[in-house]
C-alpha cells in the first residue's frame, strides 16, 4: 500500500512541520510583542482570496511581506515599493486568520519577522460596496439588494479618498480587487480638484473600471469643473471624455422618482435652487440615457449608464449626498437601482442557490476541471479494497498455512512476511503508476479580451501542473508575444485557491494540510513565483491576470447600427493575424452566429438565418413538446469551454437562477451588461493569448512540458465593438 499512501504521508509530514516554517525559509528572528504601523486593505477593510494593499511604516523599514495561501504556506512578496516614505505591497489573503509576516532586516544583517495581524478580514463569498464620500443612503441600499440566499453587500465606507492611499503615493488598480461596486460623491470630486494625492487615488480608481469594475458618480453638478480623473466619468462621444455645457435648474422630479420606482415624490421644495448638468453633445452620448427631462433623451439627460473599458460608469445628474436627496426615502430605492440597474437583470440565487453559498461557486468549478490531466485519474475504490483485502489474505490464511504445514516452520516467517509486503506494496505501486502515470502533466485555459474604443486589453489564464515526483518549480506569465512586442503590460500569477469555507478554500478555519513543509516566493515583480513546492502525486494550479494598452491593435474594425427592434446592422471584419473559429455576435439579448472568421472577410448580422436569443444559446434550451425546457447546468460538470461560455455571459444566462453557483472571482468575465449598452461583443476561438513557463527548480532544473496539442485548449477571445443608433 506504500505507493497508494505515499502522498498522504508527505501531507502528514507537512503538517507536523508547518509551524517551523520561519526556521525552514530563512535565518531571523521572529518578533511578536510591537506593534507595527501599517495599514491593511481598503478603509481598513480586507477580503480573504483578493489582493490586498499594505502601507508599512517608516519604523518597520519593511522588506519583505509574507501571506498564507489555502495551504498554509506563506508567500513572500516582492521588495517593497517606497511611496512618501512608506513600503507598499500587495498580497493575496489565502487565510481569514492568518497574520502577515512583515520581514525587515536587523542591526546584524538578519532577517527579522514581525507578525502583522489582520482583523476580521470580509469573506471571499461577500460583495463589497466601496462608498468615498458620506452616503446615508448607502447601507440602506444594501439591505435593499441583499437576496434571500445571494451573498451579502458589505458596505465599507471612506470619508476621504486619501485615507484609501494611507499618506502615501503609488495606489493601483489592483488594490482596488476585493472591492465588487463603488460610489464616488460629489464632495469627493470637489475635494479632488486642489489634491493631487485624491486625484491619484481617483486615477486608480478609474484603472478598476477599466478592468471591469462597476462605478456609480453622484458628483451632479459639481462635475461641471472636476479633474481630469474624474472627468473621464462624464457621458461624452465615443472615446472623447465629456463635458458640461452649462448648469441649468431641474423643475420637475418625475423622471428621477418613476427611474428610482420611489414610494414617495421628492418635495417640491427640494427642487427649489437645485441645478443639473447639461451635457455638451448630449445627441452623440456613449451610453444608454435611463432618465431625463424633456421630450426627447437628449434634452436634459439625468441618469447615463456607459461602457469605460470592460466595466460600467452610472452618472446620475444630482448630488444624492446633499440637500434633501441625504433624507428622502426614495434615495435608497434609486441608489439601489444606480448600482444595479435595469438592463443588468438583478438575478438572486434564490431557494436554488441556498445550499451552495459559502461552499462553490463557477471560479470553484472551474478550478474543478483545470484539476485533470491526460493520463491521470483517481484510482476506483473496489481496486483499492480489492489490494486491502488482499493484503489481509496474504498476512493470514497463506503466511500461516506457509509456517504451519509439514508439523510447523517459524522459522519461515522471517522469510515469507517480508517477501508478502514487498509483493503486495510493488502491486500497489504499479496501480498507482498506472492511474496517475509517471510524467510530469500540465493544463491550461485561456480568456483575451480586446476593448477596440480605447484599446485596452486584458487576460486572464489558470494553469495547473501535475507532479509525479517531490519537487520545486518556478512558474511566470506573460501576454502571448503578440501584444507583449508592442504593448506595455501589467501582469500578476498567483495561487488558485478552492472557493468558500471548504478545506483549502480562503475562507476556511483551519488551513489545508501543506503538501510541502517550505514557503515560496514572488521573484522581482508579481509576475512570477519561484521555488514552489511540489509532492509527488500531487498538483499546484495558478491563475494569472494581465493589462495593456494597446496603441494601435490589430483588432476588428465594425460598422454596426442598431435598428429600431434592437437588431444590428452593418458589417465586421476581422484585422487579426490569425483565425477566430466558433464565433458568435451578442448584442442586447440577441446572438449572431457568425461560423469562421477569416482575417480579410466581412460579415453582415443581417444576412443569414438571423439573431436567436442569448439566454436560450446560453441555457442551450430546447423544445419538449409545448415548452421551451433550459438544460440543467450540471454543478458536477468539468467541460471548460462551458464553464467559460456561462461565466462569459452569467447574468444573461440568468445567473444564479439558472446555475446555482455565484460567479466568484469570474463574476470580472461576465459581459452581459455591456451587451446592453452601445456594445456588440464578438467571442470566438483562436490561440492562447497568454504565454506559461513552467521550469523546475531543483536539481534536474528542466522544463515543464505543455499540455499535448490533442488536449490543448484554444484561448476564448472576446472584442467589444462600439455600436450606434440607426439614423432611418
Amino acid at each position: 500500500m506504500i505507493a497508494i499512501v505515499r502522498g498522504r504521508a508527505a501531507r502528514l509530514a507537512v503538517a507536523v512541520a508547518a509551524g517551523g516554517l520561519l526556521l525552514l525559509t530563512a535565518p531571523g528572528q521572529l518578533r511578536a510583542d510591537d506593534a507595527i504601523d501599517a495599514e491593511v486593505g481598503i478603509a481598513g477593510s480586507a477580503r480573504t482570496g483578493a489582493w490586498t494593499p499594505v502601507a508599512v511604516g517608516n519604523d518597520a523599514a519593511a522588506v519583505h511581506l509574507s501571506a498564507e495561501d489555502p495551504d498554509g504556506q506563506f508567500v513572500r512578496s516582492p521588495a517593497a515599493r517606497a511611496s512618501s516614505g512608506r513600503s507598499r505591497f500587495q498580497v493575496r489573503l489565502g487565510r481569514p486568520q492568518a497574520p502577515l509576516l512583515v520581514e525587515t532586516t536587523g542591526t546584524d544583517g538578519r532577517a527579522v519577522f514581525r507578525r502583522l495581524p489582520v482583523s476580521a478580514p470580509l469573506p471571499s463569498s461577500e460583495q463589497v460596496l466601496l462608498v468615498i464620500g458620506d452616503l446615508p443612503a448607502a447601507e440602506r441600499a444594501a439591505r435593499l439588494l441583499a437576496g434571500e440566499d445571494g451573498p451579502r453587500l458589505r458596505v465599507v465606507k471612506a470619508a476621504d479618498p486619501r485615507s484609501l492611499a494611507a499618506g502615501a503615493s503609488g495606489m493601483t488598480p489592483r488594490d482596488f480587487d476585493g472591492i465588487d461596486a463603488a460610489v464616488v460623491c460629489g464632495s469627493v470630486v470637489a475635494a479632488a480638484q486642489a489634491d493631487q494625492l485624491a486625484r491619484d487615488v481617483l486615477g486608480a480608481l478609474d484603472g478598476w473600471v477599466r478592468r471591469g469594475g462597476r462605478l456609480v458618480s453622484i458628483a451632479g453638478a459639481r462635475s461641471a469643473n472636476a479633474a481630469t480623473e474624474v472627468a473621464r466619468w462624464l457621458p461624452g462621444p465615443p472615446g472623447i471624455p465629456g463635458g458640461v455645457e452649462r448648469l441649468v435648474p431641474l423643475r420637475r422630479a418625475t423622471a428621477i422618482e418613476t427611474f428610482g420606482r420611489a414610494d414617495r415624490p421628492l418635495e417640491k421644495a427640494a427642487l427649489a435652487g437645485l441645478e443639473v448638468p447639461l451635457l455638451a453633445d448630449a445627441a452623440k452620448i456613449d451610453g444608454v440615457i435611463e432618465a431625463f427631462e424633456g421630450t426627447k433623451p437628449a434634452d436634459l439627460p439625468l441618469v447615463v449608464r456607459s461602457a469605460r473599458g470592460f466595466g460600467t460608469v452610472t452618472w446620475i445628474g444630482l448630488d444624492l449626498d446633499q440637500g434633501a436627496f441625504r433624507t428622502w426615502q426614495g434615495t435608497d430605492r434609486l441608489l439601489a437601482e444606480l448600482l444595479v440597474g435595469r438592463a443588468a437583470g438583478k438575478s438572486q440565487a434564490g431557494r436554488a442557490g441556498e445550499t451552495r453559498t459559502d461552499t462553490l461557486d463557477l471560479a470553484g468549478q472551474l478550478r474543478q476541471a483545470i484539476d485533470r490531466f491526460p493520463g491521470v485519474s483517481a484510482i476506483p475504490f473496489e481496486l483499492i479494497a480489492a489490494i486491502g483485502l488482499l493484503y489481509v489474505a496474504c498476512l493470514y490464511p497463506l503466511d500461516w498455512w506457509l509456517v504451519s504445514r509439514g508439523g510447523g516452520r517459524p522459522w519461515l516467517a522471517w522469510l515469507s512476511l517480508p517477501v508478502l509486503v514487498a509483493a503486495v506494496s510493488g502491486l500497489a505501486w504499479a496501480t498507482a503508476d498506472a492511474f496517475k502515470g509517471d510524467q510530469w502533466r500540465s493544463s491550461r485555459a485561456f480568456v483575451t479580451d480586446i476593448d477596440t474604443t480605447t484599446g485596452f486589453v486584458r487576460g486572464y489564464s489558470w494553469a495547473g501542473v501535475w507532479s509525479p515526483v517531490n519537487a520545486t518549480i518556478n512558474v511566470s506569465a506573460s501576454p502571448g508575444s503578440m501584444i507583449a512586442a508592442k504593448a506595455t503590460h501589467d501582469t500578476a500569477v498567483t495561487w488558485y485557491g478552492a472557493s468558500g469555507r471548504a478545506l483549502g478554500g480562503p475562507d476556511a478555519p483551519s488551513a489545508h494540510p501543506s503538501l510541502a513543509a517550505t514557503g515560496y516566493r514572488y521573484g522581482a515583480t508579481l509576475a512570477a513565483l519561484e521555488g514552489i513546492p511540489i509532492a509527488a502525486a500531487s498538483s499546484r494550479l495558478f491563475e494569472a491576470e494581465w493589462t495593456a494598452d494597446w496603441a494601435d491593435p490589430p483588432v476588428v474594425t465594425a460598422t454596426l447600427e442598431r435598428e429600431a427592434q434592437g437588431t444590428l446592422r452593418g458589417s465586421i471584419e476581422s484585422g487579426l493575424p490569425f483565425v477566430l473559429e466558433d464565433c458568435v455576435l451578442v448584442h442586447g439579448g440577441w446572438l449572431y452566429d457568425v461560423g469562421r472568421l477569416t482575417p480579410g472577410v466581412a460579415f453582415d448580422p443581417a444576412g443569414g438565418r438571423g439573431p436567436r436569443s442569448l439566454a436560450g444559446a446560453l441555457t442551450r434550451r430546447t423544445a419538449v413538446k409545448d415548452r421551451d425546457v433550459p438544460l440543467r447546468w450540471d454543478v458536477a460538470g468539468q467541460d471548460i469551454d462551458r464553464i467559460l461560455e456561462v461565466a462569459g455571459f452569467h447574468a444573461a444566462a440568468g445567473g444564479a437562477s439558472y446555475t446555482s453557483l455565484e460567479s466568484g472571482r469570474l463574476g470580472r468575465l461576465d459581459l452581459s451588461t455591456l451587451v446592453t449598452l452601445d456594445r456588440a461583443v464578438l467571442v470566438g476561438r483562436g490561440p492562447a493569448g497568454t504565454q506559461w513557463h513552467a521550469r523546475r527548480a531543483d536539481e534536474a532544473a528542466a522544463d515543464i512540458p505543455d499540455p499535448p496539442s490533442s488536449v490543448q485548449a484554444d484561448g476564448l477571445w472576446r472584442i467589444v465593438l462600439p455600436i450606434g443608433a440607426s439614423r432611418r
